[in-house]
């Protein structure tokens, strides 16, 4: 690479012409360390590696900012390069060592006489492996969080291992390059690594010390405690942005405040952002982004008090989506309805519902998950972090590359370019010229030209992801929150026109899509054979489910596992020990993926052709999928102990193999109308007691399915009907958990994308709009604050932790 001949090379060495002797000097010193001492295969492979290793980098950069543009890293992407960032600099120590020691003979540098080992230069490849370690330490942030939320000393483990390659790579540079214009190459790369691990750390402790961020749920318990419930939009209470100025000082039970600064445009709440002429799905986001703050609570150990999610569940049933039942006809556009007094379709309020749950999740996906510093979005912020920081950085470099010269202002600048050629373009060209014409002659060209490649990857990688972290930043939803903080009191049309271009940017780049897609896995289908959750397809959630699961959570009232939806015929096959689900879940999957194999033929044509009677089929068979997904990927997010959910699984998976016959191989060479034939024919080995606890839940699932499909015969309608509230039931019921474990497992579950399970965890962490059926006695009092957390964590466990 130019640039790294521009370090490395000697300047003696002409490229204006691509001559033999200049091309075998400049190969020569980059491949003379490959035939020492047999460790050819070993150079060539981690030359290998790493070119597999930026490439990496150089898709993630580019590529996953143009299909999604979002601060969270997908987690199987985050593991794999964590692990290779933690073997990559003792590997890349190693290989510089060994390319420094062969540096007598491998640089084409003459040291003068009476100079001594250590003051000879750096060979060509150690300076390359050098320039490979600063690039990868630039691109380390996007596998660690930017902003560090963990809790103890495990939070700063990163930082630390941060800051020891960062030292280590210092005493590199500056102790072992020795020409003055390339140590000043060096230590500019060096000081980015340093500015932006002193960012990291300056980052994290303003995040944690900040009311409006690490100290928010207690704040935030504090002013729900104070204030008074409101149950209309234009009045309500919510904190969006800006609470941290009511704080005076902390108090025994909380935080004193003062409150009369909520009244001023300092604090924007909920009431004042629905009072404003902003676009519905601004007002929208605003809501999403208060419930956020409610639900942090519940994750850092402190629950919602029962008038809280009173007050919450009004607000978003009666006031964001009431619902008019009549007016089917009206079927308005979502976004233009939300906020208005009038009643929406069935249908449109469960899609609003829905959207506000997607963008809460989200919120707190990017919050705890986030490898861009987002979460502390703000115009202030982008200044001091996007402005004022690289101006700062630029002036260090200044300083860096002065100092290389040893205080010599213009020597230091002129060396930059005499020992090196790193600004020289028409040199990278004919570099590449020359190595791509004896590439395919030279083993040492194509393996230059790899090593060449490499920096050229990295150096793209590097610029392009700091270009698209300013992107990112800009079109976040929370930056568009902190601009309608801080412009809300002036109507949209007089708000600076930089802001209303960053409004617009966000609703096109961030407009996140109304569709839920949920995974799909058939226990009998192809699927059903043991593959990775990656490779499971997913479907969109159907409208009628979205619109049974509003009405389920508007109704409210106790809940079953599944049980309340049937008749008493077929409530046999809901019995499990205890409150268990997953047994439930297989059992009625069996049966379902056996319906949906015979009802097409059972259903008239008139039948088969109406919109209306395909919507419950779909629903049932989507929701069965999903919820079979959840017990052999998620059985975390289960109400179930996850161990035993992983057992009741396991156990399934053999007894279809049983039920399949023959060798264990057979079952994944099967078709899948073989598997559901073979499966169907169980029910006839077994007599009419359906509720017999001898049965496996196979045979239960074979039996349950041929008497849906004997009532399918009699009135398919009704079948489909009974079974898709039976679903819509069970996805309810598995929502809730007043347990920690399971708290904790929805927010690490959150990296891997918005499940919707977690949609509806959230929604009844903060209504508690449906309840158990077998509930504890309610201990919580009204005059309950939620600045007590052992009183709460004690008695209102039961019943308002959900």
């Amino acid at each position: 690479m130019a640039f790294n001949i521009s370090i490395i090379s000697n300047s003696s060495v002409v490229f204006a012409q691509c001559t033999d002797n200049n091309m075998v000097e400049f190969v020569y010193n980059m491949t003379a360390i490959y035939g020492e001492n047999g460790d050819q295969a070993s150079v060539v492979g981690i030359s290998a590696l790493i070119f597999i290793f930026a490439a990496g980098f150089f898709d993630l950069n580019l590529f996953s900012r143009i299909s999604r543009v979002s601060a969270v890293l997908n987690p199987t992407v985050r593991f794999f390069l964590a692990g290779s960032l933690n073997l990559f600099v003792p590997v890349m120590s190693y290989f510089l060592s060994e390319a420094k020691n062969g540096g007598a003979h491998c640089s084409s540098s003459k040291p003068a006489a009476g100079d001594s080992d250590n003051n000879k230069e750096l060979s060509l490849l150690a300076r390359v492996i050098l320039t490979w370690m600063l690039l990868v330490e630039l691109l380390r942030r996007k596998v660690e969080g930017a902003v560090i939320i963990g809790r103890g000393t495990q939070s700063y483990s990163t930082i630390v291992t941060h800051a020891y390659n960062v030292l280590w790579m210092g005493n590199l540079v500056f102790f072992t390059v020795k020409a003055s214009g390339k140590k000043a190459i060096f230590g500019v790369l060096w000081v980015l690594c340093a500015a932006k691990l002193v960012q990291r750390v300056v980052i994290t402790e303003m995040a944690k010390r900040s009311f409006a961020h690490g100290k928010n749920p207690r704040l935030i318990s504090s002013y729900m405690a104070a204030t008074a419930t409101a149950t209309a939009l234009d009045q309500c209470r919510y904190a969006v942005m800006g609470e941290e100025n009511m704080v005076i000082r902390p108090g025994p039970g909380g935080y004193e405040l003062n409150l009369a600064v909520a009244q001023t445009d300092d604090i924007l709440t909920v009431g004042k952002i629905w009072a404003t002429h902003h676009h519905p799905n601004l007002k929208r986001l605003c809501l999403s982004f208060a419930l956020f703050k409610l639900l942090r609570r519940r994750l850092e150990n402190m629950p919602i008090t029962e008038p809280e999610t009173t007050e919450c569940r009004s607000i978003i049933f009666d006031a964001l989506c009431p619902c008019n039942k009549k007016n089917k006809n009206n079927n308005n556009n979502n976004n233009n309805g939300v906020g208005d007094d009038l009643p929406l379709p069935a249908e449109a309020a469960a899609v609003t519902l829905f959207q506000v749950l997607k963008d809460e999740v989200t919120f707190l996906t990017e919050y705890y998950h986030s490898v861009l510093p987002v979460v502390l979005a703000s115009p202030y912020f982008f200044f001091v972090n996007y402005v004022f920081f690289p101006v700062i950085v630029v002036a260090l470099c200044v300083m860096t590359i002065v100092l290389c010269g040893n205080g010599g202002i213009l020597y230091a600048f002129n060396s930059v370019w005499t020992d090196s050629s790193v600004l020289s373009v028409g040199l990278v060209v004919k570099t590449i010229k020359c190595l791509l014409k004896n590439v395919t002659t030279s083993s040492k060209a194509f393996y230059t030209l790899i090593d060449l490649t490499i920096c050229y990857i990295l150096f793209i990688a590097v610029a392009y992801d700091e270009a698209s972290e300013i992107f990112v930043f800009l079109v976040s939803n929370w930056f568009t929150v902190s601009l309608l903080h801080a412009y809300s009191p002036k109507p949209t049309s007089q708000s600076p026109a930089a802001a209303r271009f960053v409004l617009f940017l966000s609703r096109k780049f961030r407009r996140y899509p109304s569709n839920i897609n949920i995974k799909q896995l058939s226990l009998l289908g192809i699927c059903g054979g043991g593959l990775s959750a990656l490779a499971l397809p997913t479907a969109k959630l159907p409208r009628r489910a979205k619109r049974s699961i509003f009405k389920r959570f508007r109704d409210g009232g106790a809940l079953s596992n599944g049980r309340a939806a049937l008749s008493a015929r077929f409530a046999w096959a809901c019995e499990s020990s205890g409150r268990g689900v997953a047994k439930v879940i297989l059992v009625w999957h069996i049966a379902t993926t056996l319906l949906e194999t015979r009802t097409p033929h059972s259903v008239s044509t008139e039948q088969t052709t109406a919109n209306k009677e395909r919507r419950n089929p779909k629903t049932a068979a989507r929701l069965s999928r999903y919820c079979a997904y959840l017990v052999a990927f998620k059985p975390e997010l289960l109400p179930d102990h996850s161990e035993g959910t992983e057992r009741v699984y396991g156990d399934m998976k053999e007894q279809i193999k049983e039920a399949v016959g023959g060798p264990w191989w057979s079952y994944y060479l099967l078709s899948e109308r073989s598997r559901r034939d073979k499966v169907h024919k169980i029910a006839d080995k077994f007599k009419p007691d359906f509720a017999s606890a001898s049965l496996t839940m196979v045979q239960k699932g074979a039996v349950l399915g041929k008497m849906l499909l004997d009532e399918a015969d009699k009135d398919a309608s009704a079948v489909w009907k009974m079974v898709a509230k039976l679903w819509v039931e069970l996805v309810v019921y598995m929502a809730p958990s007043s347990m920690e474990e399971h708290a904790r497992a929805h927010e690490a579950a959150l990296v891997q994308g918005v499940e919707l399970i977690t949609m509806l965890w959230a929604a009844r962490t903060t209504t508690s709009c449906c309840q158990w059926r077998r509930r504890k006695r309610n201990l919580c009092s009204s005059s309950t604050r939620p600045h007590s957390p052992s009183v709460l964590r004690t008695s209102c466990v039961a019943s308002v932790s959900v």
